[in-house]
């Protein structure tokens, strides 16, 4: 097969009572492995083993061999298969035959043979199907020359796969059929005259298994004895005493197991024991082993025998009660002869006590049978009370122990009515009635009368019903007709009824009728009523605190007022006494608790927040003394650090101020923020120290903090002296300018001053020319320091008209 499936499945094996004792006979590579299972080949090439089992089979006889087989892990390079043999006594058991395909069984002296063949290689030159397949074959040839091929697994076309596979054979001589199945399913079947056609009329075949692998990778195959029923030595065990058997109906045959040569022992099949007691017809089993442990096996048939069906008609202990003389009856099959005590009859009469025997035969066959005999007398029945008899009535205090005891003569039993006893405890009035028995005779019923008279009575009462803690009732007595007070027992420390403390209290009564009794009543008082008030621990005066009845009350009052079970306390309502009057039933208590206020000191009067200007001197924080004294000492402190001389807060920030009882831990805190403002200097520079005539520069404001905080944390104004200057950057003309820079903490004056020059050119033009060719001013000329870049020039007359340009 191609398909590769791997599964590792280990049986033990197990043998029969003949593999017990025999042994394998391993042939070339076999092994036989520590649970008794035996390898017939390793996953090598070219091996081949083989195992032999010591005893052979008989094959006129039946037999069921179940093995387990396992044909390795390797499919594809695995080979070859397993091949289970019988063969002839005279070939031996040390024989196997070549390897590769010839599976240990062909080309090996297996002529006569008959071989159920698995095989897992495909050879096509023997016509192997496909699939993995289970063949009968025969005298050597794995040609499949009697039954088959069929497919090994009804399911399965790969049988290498590592799993444990039931194999089992089956022969049924009776019927000439071999049967062959795989994993539970009936594969092959073959009928035939089995001994003459493979084995000359010789029934005794050796049995076992060869295998072998060849060029391929092979298998480790292996098979394990599940069962073996088979024998070795047909009609060799019997039975003693010498048969024919028969067994008489009623009556028990005991057998004794007998081994006959070549058989050395024998036991019976249903028992395993030599002797066997049979008691009805049927066929029984033997079974032996000979010399060599091999098995044996025979049957003996066991018939019925009629017999005297002999049954008794009175009981086999017949009692007579009150009487001198018994009847004696017996039945038996026709035919048969009965006899009580030796006289013959079916039925006879005794006056004797004892055993009497009736015997009944028939054909060889006797019965015999028993009956005891007594002459019982009738008892009677008297009474006692402490051993003294009595007769009734009888009269008793109720309550009072009364055990009556029923006696009987003859050695008789007693037992009253109730209760199947000889003694009864009596608690009420009546008949009572007893008998007794002896033997199955019963006496004739008797009875006593009894009269349980009452007791006095009455009713104790307290008043109140419980007491409360350290407080009296009182304790009353309700006599009821016909009863008398004889004394009363006090509890303790209690004199006087109606002042009645806690405790038992006990009157003893007599009654008109004699009888006697106690009634008793204790009183009880209940314990302090519990409120769970306590006294809180010490508490400072700033603080407060709850006083808690915890346990359920009926009402509660508080000396301060208030019906909760919480009472809010603060300092002002002082130290105590704090008491709760509580109710609880028909007790009202009280309870009392006290505070212990420690002193809280003081801080004083700080401000919330302070601002200080950067040239200002620091905040100054200033202890005030405290009005109580500390329990431990008063320990200031500012922000954690210790200052019980006086702080100095220079720098911005938030302040914590506590002082602390440093024993209590009672304190006061303050929390104050201190802004520092910023004192402000102002520097007024100009872009240019030196301008041109008419020009003008931009002069700039910078605001400074004399200590570093931001100048524009608080608002601040700039102010320039110079008329029409304003803001921080400004455009200035020649001079000096003034700046004032104020805020809340004051003000700084700062002067930019800035220097003019002349820039420009210098032109000198005429102021009249006269063109009168006079050789005077004749012409008009304009000068100038600079170049002209642009020059432009008109005359105009005296009213405005343009004469030249």
């Amino acid at each position: 097969m191609r398909v590769f499936v791997s599964c590792c499945l280990l049986l033990a094996c197990v043998f029969g009572p003949a593999g017990a004792s025999a042994q394998w006979s391993l042939v070339q590579g076999a092994v036989q492995e520590p649970s008794g299972c035996i390898r017939l080949t390793n996953t090598s090439q070219n091996q081949r083993g083989g195992a032999w089992h010591d005893c052979r089979l008989n094959l006129e006889a039946d037999f069921d061999l179940e093995f387990t087989v396992n044909f390795g892990t390797t499919d594809a390079d695995g080979a070859d298969g397993i091949v289970f043999v019988l063969q002839p006594f005279g070939v031996g058991n040390n024989v196997i035959g070549s390897t590769g395909g010839s599976i240990g069984y062909e080309n090996g002296p297996f002529n006569p043979s008959l071989a159920v063949e698995m095989d897992t290689w495909q050879n096509a030159d023997v016509g192997d199907p496909w699939f993995d397949h289970i063949a009968l074959t025969s005298d050597g040839s794995i040609f499949h020359n009697v039954e088959g091929p069929v497919q090994a697994h009804s399911m399965l076309s790969n049988i290498e796969n590592g799993q444990d596979f039931p194999f089992r054979v089956v022969w049924e001589s009776s019927t000439q059929t071999l049967e062959v199945y795989f994993d539970g399913d009936l594969r092959l079947t073959h009928t035939g005259n089995v001994v003459a056609t493979f084995f000359g009329g010789d029934p005794l075949v050796h049995w076992g298994f060869v295998a072998s692998t060849g060029g391929a990778v092979g298998n480790q195959q292996r098979f394990c004895l599940v069962g073996a029923d088979y024998t070795t030595h047909p009609e060799s065990v019997t039975a003693g005493p010498e048969g024919p058997w028969e067994v008489c109906l009623g009556d028990e045959l005991v057998l004794t197991a007998e081994p006959l040569p070549p058989a050395t022992s024998a036991v019976w099949a249903d028992n395993g024991e030599a002797q066997l007691a049979v008691t009805q017809a049927g066929t029984y089993e033997l079974i032996g082993t000979d010399n060599q442990g091999c098995p044996a096996s025979g049957a003996v048939d066991v018939t019925d025998a009629p017999g005297p069906e002999l049954e008794l008609l009175v009981d086999p202990n017949l009692v007579v009660c009150g009487g001198t003389e018994a009847e004696l009856a017996a039945s038996a099959a026709p035919g048969a002869t009965v006899a009580w005590d030796g006289v013959e009859g079916l039925t006879a009469v005794t006056t004797e006590p004892g055993i009497h025997e009736v015997v009944a035969s028939i054909e060889g066959c006797q019965t015999a049978l028993q009956v005891d005999v007594l002459f019982q007398a009738i008892p009677e029945v008297s009474f006692a009370l402490q051993g003294e008899p009595v007769v009734g009535p009888l009269e008793v205090c109720s309550g009072e122990p009364l055990t009556l005891q029923a006696l009987a003569t003859e050695g008789g039993s007693p037992a009253w009515e109730v209760g199947n006893s000889p003694f009864l405890n009596v608690t009420s009035s009546g008949d009572y009635i007893a008998s007794a028995s002896i033997n199955g005779c019963e006496s004739e019923p008797q009875s006593i009368a009894v009269n349980v008279l009452p007791l006095p009575q009455g009713q104790l009462e307290a008043t109140p019903p419980s007491l409360c803690w350290e407080g009296v009732g009182s304790v009353a007595l309700d006599l009821e007709e016909d009863a008398f007070l004889d004394n009363w027992s006090l509890p303790a420390g209690t004199f006087n009824l109606d002042l009645a403390g806690p405790g038992t209290y006990t009157a003893s009564l007599v009654g008109e009728n004699g009888c006697e009794n106690a009634l008793s009543l204790n009183y009880p008082m209940l314990p302090p009523i519990a409120t769970g008030l306590l006294d809180p621990d010490p508490l400072c005066e700033n603080s407060a605190t709850v006083l808690s009845i915890t346990q359920p009350m009926d009402h509660i009052s508080w000396n301060v007022g208030g019906t909760d079970n919480e009472l809010y306390v603060v300092s002002s309502m002082g130290g105590g006494p704090f008491v709760a009057t509580v109710t609880l039933g028909a007790c009202t208590e009280t309870d009392t608790a006290h505070v212990t206020w420690w002193p809280t000191p003081f801080v004083g009067s700080h401000p919330d927040s302070v601002v200080r200007c950067e040239l200002e001197g620091p905040h100054e924080f200033i202890w005030p003394t405290q009005t109580s004294p500390a329990v431990g000492s008063w320990v200031w402190s500012v922000n954690g650090e210790p200052a019980t001389a006086g702080y100095d807060a220079f720098a911005e920030g938030d302040y914590e101020v506590e002082v602390r009882d440093n024993a209590t831990g009672c304190n006061a805190t303050h929390n104050m923020n201190l802004e520092v403002w910023p004192s402000l200097t102002a520097a007024a520079t100009p872009d240019d120290n030196l301008i041109c005539m008419g020009d003008s520069t931009l002069a700039r404001v910078e605001v400074f903090s004399i200590g570093g905080s931001d100048v524009d944390e608080i608002p601040f104004s700039v102010v320039w002296d110079t008329e029409g200057l304003s803001g921080m950057t400004t455009p200035v003309a020649g001079g000096e300018h003034f700046v004032t820079v104020t805020n809340a903490c004051g003000s700084h004056v700062a002067l930019a001053e800035v220097e003019e020059e002349y820039c420009g050119c210098h032109i000198w033009v005429p102021t009249a020319f006269t063109p009168d060719r006079d050789g005077v001013n004749e012409g008009f000329r304009i000068v100038s320091t600079c170049d002209w870049a642009e020059f432009s020039f008109k005359i105009f007359n005296r009213w405005g008209q343009q004469v030249w340009s």
